[in-house]
């Protein structure tokens, strides 16, 4: 019964708002800081900084790369010696959103399709019944052929019987067929094999930009820039003349980073690297001073032991259908990745509307602050409490008596003798009136 009578209670409870007007200096200069500071916001943050008045819409683009610059590669297994340009070390020569250079490589020339070892670490055997015939070596080179054969045998152990094979030292894997020799997969060298040259080499990037829901388009390459300008031009973000100059030099790049002692490393072993290409415009001002910012850093984690950098493989075939033959090259280099990133802004009535409301009604946060200092730590918060608060009963005799009293009863006129009349005012039967009561 306590249960339902106290859930009645806070079912059947209205709280109406009371003013109390506290004359109290703390309090007053409190509720003017909390005010001020809101006030401060929203106008200092919200609308000025924050720039609260303007509509926005995120950039839009596309971006291509063009690269330069001629390189002559150090003496490494199967590298040709002989000028490397873009045709080269850009591989693949056009790719989306980024670009690639190769600056250090494996080469495994001269590959034919036919029958070879497998590689000691991918499938050891000892005899043939450990390589199934016609099943692939999982994360191998090639199908197997049912035959376990001596790993880079000479020709003297070719020449051994099975079982002379079997009890000699000789290592053996099973022969499978595929591309034959297998690749020389080997640690690269100790330098890049153009690592130095490619430190010049030259980047022009091209990025084509567009604020849709304004119908503004912007291009890196500014329009009073001739011809003669970007051929010798190179960015500087401190040079006023080159900070939009659209060609980079790789290395400049890796310095703009702070991360030039890390260039030996990354043409060494690879790396992949951000280019932030950042529009950021307040169209109040114009289309004109819409201009991009560059930022740059590494992604991958240097530091890492395990396949640090960035390799991938690509071939190059030669000769007819029946006699094609490949060229196999791992290439390690450094990756570049570009992001387009950015906002536009220009003034619109209905954003500033909107955050102008909600810091009217943040002013809100102020009186509840101060109702929290007044009733929890100031000397006289009971006092404050009871002026405060303030619980008004509603019983039932009042919710019937007073709210909705009863209506008075009309007290009947009193009947006046006719004789009492004066004779204008007495009426006399009409001669209709015994028609009609007999026509009742």
């Amino acid at each position: 019964m306590t249960i339902l009578t106290s859930l009645s209670s806070l079912l059947l409870e209205y709280d109406t708002l009371k003013v109390v007007h506290i004359r109290s200096k703390k309090v007053g200069i409190i509720n003017r800081l909390i005010q001020l500071a809101i006030i401060g916001y929203i106008i200092g943050y919200v609308i000025v900084y924050n720039k609260g008045y303007q509509e926005t819409e995120p950039v839009d683009g596309a971006v291509t790369a063009k690269l330069k610059g001629a390189g002559f590669p150090l003496n490494a297994s199967g590298v040709t010696r002989r000028v490397w340009d873009a045709s080269d070390y850009h591989i693949p020569p056009q790719q989306t959103d980024g670009f690639f250079v190769m600056t250090n490589m494996i080469i495994t020339p001269n590959q034919r399709n036919g029958t070879c070892p497998e590689s000691l670490k991918n499938k050891p055997c000892e005899t043939n019944a450990d390589c199934p015939k016609d099943v692939m070596v999982p994360a191998g080179n090639g199908l197997m052929t049912g035959r376990c054969v001596p790993f880079n045998a000479t020709d003297e152990d070719l020449q051994l019987s099975g079982e002379e094979l079997a009890s000699s030292d000789v290592k053996k894997t099973c022969e499978i067929v595929s591309w034959c020799p297998l690749e020389t997969d080997v640690t690269p060298a100790r330098k890049a094999v153009i690592g130095d040259d490619a430190r010049n080499f030259t980047v022009l990037i091209k990025n084509s930009i567009l604020f849709r829901k304004f119908n503004v388009r912007r291009r890196n390459i500014p329009e009073s820039t001739t011809e003669a300008f970007l051929k010798s031009c190179r960015y500087d973000p401190h040079d006023a003349e080159n900070k939009y100059c659209p060609i980079f030099r790789l290395y400049h790049i890796f310095q703009l980073a702070k991360m030039e002692d890390q260039w030996e490393a990354a043409t060494k072993s690879g790396a992949v690297v951000a280019i932030d290409i950042s529009w950021n415009c307040d169209l109040d001002h114009g289309s004109e001073a819409c201009n991009p910012s560059y930022q740059f850093r590494r992604v991958d984690n240097p530091a890492v032991s395990l396949s640090p950098g960035f390799n991938f493989r690509f071939s190059q075939y030669h000769g007819s259908e029946s006699t094609t033959s490949r060229t196999l090259t791992k290439a390690y280099g450094i990756l570049f990745v570009i992001k387009i990133t950015g906002n536009a802004g220009k003034f619109s009535i209905v954003p500033l509307m909107v955050n102008l409301a909600s810091g009217l009604a943040l002013l809100g946060v102020a009186t509840i602050l101060c109702d929290f200092v007044v009733l929890h730590f100031l000397q006289k918060r009971q006092f404050y409490h009871e002026k405060k608060f303030e619980e008004v009963e509603v019983t039932d005799e009042i919710v019937s008596g007073s709210l909705f009293p009863k209506k008075p009863e009309t007290a009947s006129t009193p009947t006046v003798p006719m004789k009492e009349l004066p004779a204008s005012m007495q009426t006399q039967p009409s001669e209709s009136a015994p028609l009609l009561n007999e026509q009742r």
